[in-house]
């Protein structure tokens, strides 16, 4: 049930970020893939997140942990994929390198290390 949610989610995110282009040229259709990931974190804490890779190379994730879901988009990094909440309120981040994760949350002075809020993420193995 909370995965369809997460992926519903994505899945409103990327019709809105369609329509804000706005374009009056018809755009070719995207194709996408999309994943839900369970994580245990150090200290036996859990997330979740629901992956959604569009054919353009945009990424999404849909971040759900302590009662909330947070929107989140992707940017390459240099070993992984680093994804940062659309909600600039939030300041957080969320580092995904192969089976490994870890939630952070943003410092507001730039020259200020950044707290990391869960810590050796793995993912876990799909329930059957």
């Amino acid at each position: 049930m909370l995965t369809r949610t997460l992926l519903a989610s994505l899945v409103a995110v990327m019709a809105l970020d369609a329509s804000a282009q706005g374009s009056a040229t018809p755009q070719p259709q995207l194709v996408f893939s999309s994943q839900a990931v369970q994580y245990k974190c150090d200290g036996g804490s859990e997330i979740e997140l629901a992956y959604l890779n569009l054919s353009n190379g945009t990424s999404f994730a849909a971040l759900h942990h302590g009662g909330r879901t947070l929107m989140l988009q992707g940017r390459r990094a240099t070993t992984g994929v680093r994804f940062f909440a659309l909600d600039p309120q939030s300041r957080l981040s969320w580092y995904t390198q192969g089976m490994k994760g870890e939630l952070s949350a943003i410092a507001a002075d730039p020259n200020a290390q950044d707290q990391i809020l869960l810590a050796n993420c793995f993912a876990q193995p799909a329930k059957r």
